[in-house]
Formats: C-alpha cells, structure tokens, sequence
C-alpha cells in the first residue's frame, strides 16, 4: 500500500524587486531556510533580473522575472501576472514591498480572490513626502486596498502603527521581526584576524565601523566628522564604512578626507559581500541615522558576531540593543558626542567591550535567529491553509497578537501599552 504524502504548501512571493535591499535580503533568507518538506517556494520579480534572482535560484527554487514594476495598472499587465499564477496554481500568495503588494491583491481580484493574500510591509513612513510621486500612488492605492489582504506582515510595531495611521486595515495585522543567520554572522577569530590583514590594520588597533544598504538613510558625514575629532586623540584607531556610497570619489568625501589627522585610517570599501567577516573586524558598530527606511539589519549582524553597538534611537534599535549598548537621542547627537562615547568604550576595555557583545549575541540569537523567524512565517503559512473556506470567502480570524494589543490600549496610558508591547 503507498504511503499517502502530504501535499507540500505552495507560496508564490510576489517582490517589487530582487537588489540587495533588506526586503530582498529578508526573502532570500526566509527561502534558504523553509521547510522544503512542507513548503514549495515560487518567485515572482516585477522587475528584471537582479542581484539574488541567481542565489535563489541556486536553492532550487523558480524565480521569474516579469520586467513590468512601473506598470502595474496596465490591464495586460496584471492579466499576464494573473495567468501565471493561474498556472503555478498556488495556495498562498505573499506580496512583498508595496508595488508587489498591490500587484499581488490585484491579480487575485482577476483570478476572482481564489487565493489567500499576504502583504509584508517593511517600511516606515516618517515623511511620505520623501518618497517618490509613483511610490506615493501605490501607498494610496495599498491603503485602499488593505481591507482585502487576508493577513498583513510587519517587521516592527512602527511600521504596523504608521501604516495603521494612514488607514490601513488593523484587523489582520501580525508583527514578524527580521531574522538572521546566527551561524554566519558569529564570532570568529580567523575571520577577524584575516580581514585586519587584507585592509592592512594592526592587531592592537581599535576599529569602529557602520555598515549599512543605503548611505542615503545614515549621516555618513557626522560619522566622519567624528572620526577626526576622535583621531586627534587616539591615533590607533580605525574605520571602516560599508555599503552603497560613499567613495573616495564622491565629493563631499573627498573634502572630508582632507581635514582628516589621519585619512590612511578611514577605509571606505563600498558594497561588499563578504560582511559576516569584516564584521569580525570591528571592536565597536555605530549606525548613526535620522530616519530608516525599514528595519537596519546591520546592527543586529553585529551584535550576532559579539560586536557592541552604539546607534541613535530610531525604529525598534532601542529595545533590540537594550542593555547591550547605547543609543543616542537623534536630536542629540554630534560629532563631538559622538567622538567622546567612542572614546569612553575604548577607555572602558576589550573585557567589557567583550561582555557587552557576548550579551547581545545572545540576546540576537534568542530572538531574532532566522531558524525562530522562519517557523514564524511557516506557522502563518499553515494557519491560512488549514484555515479553509466556504462559498469561496475565508472564515473570520482570531484577533491577532497586535489587535489584542491596540485594544489594551485604549483601555491603558501609551507608557505602559508600549512597555507591555515588548
């Protein structure tokens, strides 16, 4: 007799875009790490092909790409979109950004909403205004059309009370944070001691860093600034700026490099894929920024190799550093204060700087490891599935965690809702 298999749950993952953002990032390492016994993962890039099409690939997973991001409300368009998904034939269907989002729920309207819809927001909307005029139209649009999102995916309760603000729909909202692979960023001594040696930096010498996706969203040139304030009185210290611009060549750079004591000191070595070991490099991470556009995946990196973070209080960094480092009111922070909290961890010790990474290495891999936010997502996977439905509409939902958490607060003061929310 043949054993009778279980069908595996197909999701097809609809993204605006496959660079190396951290929407993008976060998909690839949801897709490295699910249950391929359970689930069978499909992508759908509305862009072309881009940096992770390939390493998705490499997991055996099907992406395609539609090259069709900037017009989504071309008719042919989404019938296109809609026939593709007709023949996958799907049991979930998980937006990501707000072009795939809108691209995923108008689709199913063309399919007749056939399937369960999941959106993942991993935004923050500080000032719509600084976003472009076509990605100001698709929020209007998304927020139109939340109500018809089966469930909605939010990496920090920023982004989910944001959008909530603007009208989205509170009553499917659930908090999924960002995860990371514990295993590749960890603490490792041939990794630090070989990447020192490839940049050329002692090793008795103190090396603070900021690695980040998009310099855009970080004060690179306080950062900067700060380093010359603190070379002036530790000549034994290096810097390390990671990610997209800034370079030797951009402008503003150069003149920075110039009032430099030490310039030799500052190694600007752009967008990198090997992180996890210059991560090792560092005695101190410092991600210094007014605003981000989502949620700053560096600082954990860090703190999940051993490495203390000093960072200013935007999103959720707070309380994911907590006890394990210092963050700096944004309004507060200059060159010279800066400067001299660098100067105070430097002053303070390898033990304690040591003891403060040890502790937030834990505190990641308690909270944030990958595997941890993986079953997160399988479990909503199965609750949509197994949910069922009739006459083709899905039965109500429980409410979910952060419903039940907006609803104690109308009922207690905002301090100790957003303490009972941690």
């Amino acid at each position: 007799m043949m054993e009778n298999k279980t069908k595996k749950i197909c999701v097809v993952h609809i993204i605006t875009g496959l660079d190396a953002d951290e929407s993008a990032l976060m998909l690839y390492k949801l897709l490295a790490h699910i249950d391929r016994s359970q689930f069978e993962p499909v992508v759908i890039s509305l862009d072309g092909e881009a940096d992770l099409s390939n390493r998705i690939r490499a997991h055996g997973i099907t992406v395609y790409s539609l090259d069709m991001s900037n017009n989504l409300t071309v008719g042919w368009q989404i019938f296109k979109l809609a026939h593709l998904l007709r023949s996958i034939k799907p049991d979930i269907i998980q937006g990501w950004m707000y072009h795939g989002n809108l691209a995923a729920s108008l689709a199913n309207l063309s399919l007749g909403n056939r399937y369960p819809v999941i959106w993942t927001v991993h935004n923050t909307l500080h000032d719509i205004r600084q976003k472009s005029r076509t990605t100001r139209w698709v929020i209007e649009l998304t927020t139109k059309r939340s109500n018809t999102a089966t469930r909605i995916l939010y990496n920090t309760e920023l982004n989910a009370s944001q959008h909530i603000s603007i009208g989205y729909d509170d009553q499917h909202t659930q908090i999924i944070p960002n995860g990371f692979d514990t295993q590749l960023f960890s603490p490792n001594a041939y990794r630090r001691s070989n990447s020192r040696q490839m940049l050329g930096i002692p090793e008795d010498a103190i090396v603070i860093g900021m690695f980040t996706h998009d310099f855009s969203l970080n004060d690179h040139t306080l950062f900067l600034e700060a380093t010359h304030l603190l070379l002036q009185h530790h000549k034994n210290v290096h810097f390390l700026l990671v990610g997209q611009d800034p370079t030797s060549e951009h402008p503003s750079i150069i003149s920075l490099l110039k009032r430099s004591p030490m310039p030799q000191n500052i190694h600007l070595l752009g967008e990198r894929k090997d992180t996890h070991s210059l991560m090792n490099t560092l005695d101190i991470f410092s991600l210094i920024s007014s605003s981000a556009d989502g949620f700053p995946n560096s600082v954990s990196e860090a703190m999940a190799c051993g490495i203390p973070c000093i960072t200013t209080d935007i999103i959720d960094l707070p309380h994911i550093t907590g006890h394990t480092g210092q963050t700096l009111q944004t309004s507060d922070t200059t060159p010279s204060a800066l400067a001299f909290i660098w100067l105070e961890w430097i002053n303070a010790g390898e033990a304690w700087r040591k003891e403060m990474g040890l502790r937030g290495m834990a505190y990641i891999q308690q909270h944030y490891n990958i595997r941890q936010i993986t079953d997160q997502y399988q479990a909503t996977y199965k609750e949509l599935v197994n949910h069922g439905r009739t006459n083709g509409f899905l039965l109500p939902f429980q409410q979910t965690q952060f419903s039940r958490h907006a609803e104690k607060c109308t009922q207690n003061d905002s301090k100790s809702c957003t303490q009972g929310s941690r």
